[in-house]
């Protein structure tokens, strides 16, 4: 009886099929009358955008879209499959999305020439002056499939040595990466316009970091560095750089006069983005196994029937089974997506949280922390909120560590029961 199929990434395609159709990120700006949201639905675009300072007058926001997210028509037989997107940002002042600095919109069309996947790459110019900051609100639409996702990106122009202000591209194509967890690369390319022929200092920092411990224990802020292991050079040669991830762990890049780090890279785990492996599927059980049954997965010789057994023994059946393993894994790829800091975001409390209990109907954010909202909002006999707080903002971004209480105990055992008994949890 086997849950899974002979071959792991295969397995994948089954068990996590909804994960490779994520999306619908519906990020809004947190004074609105409605909500900051993590989300991710089968319609969703699932968009990727960096913002980049070129000089003082022009940044760009780049986007990426993968075509098997877009709905190809066509008119009628003679007309190529055709795919529309239209693009709108509106940048604001701040988070309270009062002023209105500058919009702008572009529309994207792509002809389906064959059946594989490819990527849209494209860029708009934004109009923020240097030494300015502002939040961006970005909306894409699909035409054809008539669904929208929304986003946040907070811009920052006032520091031409923050991460906006550097660039990270393939070596032999022309390869934009989107977020700074890599995963395969070993050697990229680092672009920074502002910051030509200058010599920044890699420091590299072990981050084998356990996950998060539950949301009743003491309130005791984790400290994402623990020793800096060795050090390195980046110079860029006009505008270009090469660097180098040879390990996993933490890349903090920073000028050689400066105590602040700029930029922060991480080399994570290959199961980050796609479980390769059986151990891989095995950590993320840590919140809802017993420590004992969390230590014979770890051991077992035979990891793939471990995993098996323990999620049939959860489910009862092997139907049942498939449903609660799509679901849990999808929450987790959900959670590294989202919340990955200086560790994977399922290892996050947001991540905790989000992969044990569910995402909560509302999520506000301000400039210093979230506040995650369960059932009805402003109603303390039928909600539960929990609060996150941005730590280490000078040395990691997406560091929101969660304000714990004794209180959510029942709570949380609630939730990981419901899920032992073969029932997926989710507060509201």
């Amino acid at each position: 009886m086997r849950l899974f199929s002979k071959h792991i990434n295969v397995v994948l395609i089954a068990i996590v099929g909804l994960l490779l159709v994520m999306g619908c990120n519906t990020n809004k700006l947190a004074n609105d009358e409605s909500n900051y949201q993590y989300d991710n639905k089968i319609k969703d675009l699932s968009p990727s955008f960096v913002v980049y300072h070129v000089n003082d007058t022009l940044s760009y926001l780049y986007l990426e879209i993968n075509t098997t997210n877009l709905l190809y028509v066509r008119e009628n037989s003679s007309k190529p499959f055709e795919a529309e997107v239209h693009i709108r940002y509106d940048l604001y002042q701040d988070f309270k999305g009062k002023v209105l600095i500058d919009s702008a919109s572009k529309v994207l069309y792509d002809y389906k020439k064959t059946d594989g996947a490819k990527k849209i790459l494209a860029r708009i110019p934004l109009a923020i002056p240097i030494g300015e900051n502002g939040v961006l609100r970005i909306t894409s639409s699909d035409i054809n499939k008539k669904v929208k996702d929304k986003q946040v990106i907070e811009v920052n122009k006032s520091n031409r040595l923050s991460e906006q202000f550097f660039l990270f591209k393939g070596i032999n194509n022309e390869t934009i990466y989107f977020d700074p967890y890599f995963t395969l690369e070993n050697k990229f390319k680092v672009v920074s316009d502002f910051n030509s022929n200058e010599t920044f200092e890699v420091q590299y920092f072990n981050t084998n970091f356990p996950a998060s411990p539950p949301p009743f224990s003491s309130n005791v802020k984790q400290k994402p560095i623990v020793y800096n292991d060795s050090n390195f050079l980046l110079s860029l040669n006009n505008s270009e750089g090469i660097i180098s991830l040879p390990k996993k762990g933490s890349y903090y890049i920073k000028s050689l006069d400066s105590i602040s780090y700029n930029v922060i890279l991480q080399k994570l785990d290959s199961n980050f983005d796609g479980f390769h492996n059986y151990l891989g599927m095995i950590e993320p059980l840590k919140y809802i196994c017993t420590s004992k049954e969390y230590k014979a997965l770890k051991n077992a010789d035979n990891k793939r029937k471990a995993v098996e057994d323990f999620w049939l023994k959860m489910g009862g059946s092997k139907e049942r089974a498939r449903v609660i393993i799509e679901e849990y894994y999808r929450r987790v790829e959900l959670a590294n997506k989202f919340f990955t800091s200086y560790k994977e975001g399922w290892k996050t409390d947001r991540g905790m949280l989000s992969i044990v209990m569910g995402l909560p109907n509302t999520i506000y954010k301000t400039r210093n922390g979230e506040t995650w909202v369960y059932g009805t909002p402003h109603n303390m006999m039928m909600s539960l909120t929990f609060s996150f707080n941005l730590e280490n903002e000078d040395r990691i971004k997406n560091d929101y560590q969660l304000i714990r209480y004794r209180t959510y105990r029942d709570y949380w055992y609630r939730a990981c029961e419901s899920w032992r008994q073969g029932r997926i949890y989710n507060f509201n």
